[in-house]
């Protein structure tokens, strides 16, 4: 039974549930240990591909999973580097084919994930003191840094699926915190992300032709409904429809934090799949000619650039108080309201509630430096809960600037509520 604090988790970061998603999806493909993974995760009966109508959406995404993965591993194993950080670990097999071959690997990603999954994956792996599983929020930099504080050598750092979540404050954040830990560690970063709505497309096309836009346009309906996070358009998710604009905002976007590129050919790197026996021999050439058109991004620290312009600001560690009275519960937050302060604010909220009628809460935010999409969720979900609704006060203007992007207006000079219309 999954208690309490799961519950929590859940509902401030549904996007986890994408990662379920994934290795069924992996399951379907016949990767090699996902289906004992599924079976330890009591998916057996696939419950996370039901949003998914019919057998071609489920093995275009198949498809596309396991394309990346694949090729993910292969360019890891290539790249020299023997310490693999993968961010979000999510509950794929990779730590058990890359301690295999002799790698360390490092799996970054949300606590709820990382709860679950380390009993699972210990449990299967041969060489389980090869495997580290650590609790972070990517935009929260003293997490990675805490996570990764007894390496000494360089990073193959990967993030596989995770950057169109973001958005684009947060995924600011993310290529600044990637590009301290290169500076920290030395390495590499490598990431299928800028690309992956085009590798989806011309994977669906290839696959079925004139029918392809409905099978698309569900599996986009399907990530949307699981995550309530899937953003899509962001600075690090090209437009394949204005590709040569989009790789220049890019390239800028990267340049700016010291960092550069290089742009690897999908289909020249990515290894025979085991999902092409579930294809037609032309479903196959299609889909390996239309991965031409596909790259993978190998990124480095520019050793041009001068680093102390992309220094990494100090984050002050998150502290909570509350205090009840007269029905109001007043909370002062300090630090940053992300993936892994928020369940302790809703958690809180929670308590209290049992406890007292709350007629209303009131946050001072006079100590708060930022606020991801998940501590967006975690206000909502206080403000549809608490009958006289919920007010910010002493917002700086970093963190007034978020909320206003998501649906919050400012009363008064610094006091912010959530919008009726949102």
């Amino acid at each position: 039974m999954k208690n309490e604090n799961y519950s929590v988790q859940a509902r401030i970061n549904p996007v986890f549930f994408t990662a379920k998603t994934a290795v069924c999806l992996m399951t379907q493909a016949g990767i090699p240990d996902s289906e004992k993974i599924v079976r330890y995760l009591h998916l057996e009966n696939n419950q996370p591909l039901k949003d998914m109508p019919d057998a071609e959406t489920i093995l275009g995404n198949a498809v596309v999973v396991e394309a990346k993965y694949r090729t993910t591993c292969s360019l890891i194993e290539n790249s020299g580097y023997r310490t693999c950080v993968d961010l979000p670990c999510g509950y794929t097999p990779k730590a058990l084919h890359m301690t295999e071959k002799g790698l360390r690997f490092i799996g970054l990603d949300l606590p709820i994930v990382v709860q679950e999954f380390s009993p699972v994956i210990n449990s299967l792996a041969k060489y389980p003191d090869r495997i580290s599983l650590c609790e972070v929020d990517a935009t929260n930099y003293e997490s990675l840094k805490t996570a990764l504080r007894d390496i000494d050598e360089p990073l193959c750092i990967t993030t596989e699926g995770m950057m169109m979540y973001f958005t684009e404050s947060e995924v600011d954040a993310v290529i600044s915190n990637i590009r301290a830990l290169l500076e920290r560690h030395g390495g590499c970063w490598i990431t299928p992300d800028p690309e992956v709505k085009l590798q989806f497309v011309l994977t669906f096309k290839s696959l079925f032709g004139e029918g392809f836009l409905n099978k698309l346009a569900t599996t986009c309906n399907t990530v949307m409904k699981q995550s309530d996070t899937a953003n899509f358009s962001n600075p690090f998710i090209l437009d394949f429809e204005n590709l040569p604009a989009s790789l220049k905002t890019l390239e800028t976007f990267l340049n700016k934090h010291g960092l550069k590129f290089e742009r690897i050919n999908l289909a020249a790197n990515m290894p025979e799949l085991s999902v092409y026996r579930q294809l037609t021999p032309a479903q196959i050439h299609r889909f390996k000619d239309a991965m031409r058109q596909c790259h993978y991004w190998i990124i480095s620290l520019d050793d041009t650039r001068n680093l102390h312009e992309t220094a990494t600001p100090k984050q002050n560690s998150f502290e909570m108080t509350c205090t009840f009275n007269d029905g109001i519960l007043l909370m002062t937050l300090r630090g940053r309201i992300d993936s892994l302060s928020a369940p302790k604010i809703l958690a809180a909220f929670e308590t209290e509630k049992a406890r007292n009628v709350i007629n209303k809460v009131q946050i001072n935010c006079s100590a708060s430096e930022y606020i991801s999409s998940a501590g967006i969720r975690m206000l909502i979900d206080i403000n549809e809960n608490c009958n006289g609704g919920l007010m910010l006060f002493n917002v700086n203007a970093a963190v007034g600037k978020i909320l206003a992007q998501k649906g919050f207006t400012e009363v008064e000079v610094n006091k912010w509520t959530l919008s009726n219309n949102f």
